[in-house]
């Protein structure tokens, strides 16, 4: 069995589908920057995409912290998971 490293990139799902991509993407960055430097968020309003980002980090120790930070957080009125 195969077990997923920690590296900088988390992938977030369960966001509400009806928030605007820009916004989300602002709020996102509001929310996961208070853990560290974020490079990049990659949200996408696809069909298959919809309801997920992908929050890019500096840092190793920045994505490990949001993920158990957040995860479960009530945003735009859904629980976020990983």
């Amino acid at each position: 069995m195969t077990s997923i490293l920690p590296n900088q990139t988390l992938y977030v799902r369960n966001l509400n589908e009806k928030v605007n991509k820009d916004e989300l993407k602002r709020s996102l960055y509001s929310l996961f920057s208070a853990y560290g430097r974020i490079l990049d968020i990659v949200a996408l309003k696809t069909m298959k995409m919809r309801g997920q980002a992908f929050v890019v980090f500096k840092e190793i120790q920045s994505a490990t912290s949001a993920m158990r930070g957040l995860n479960g957080f009530n945003f735009y009125d859904k629980p976020m998971s990983r």
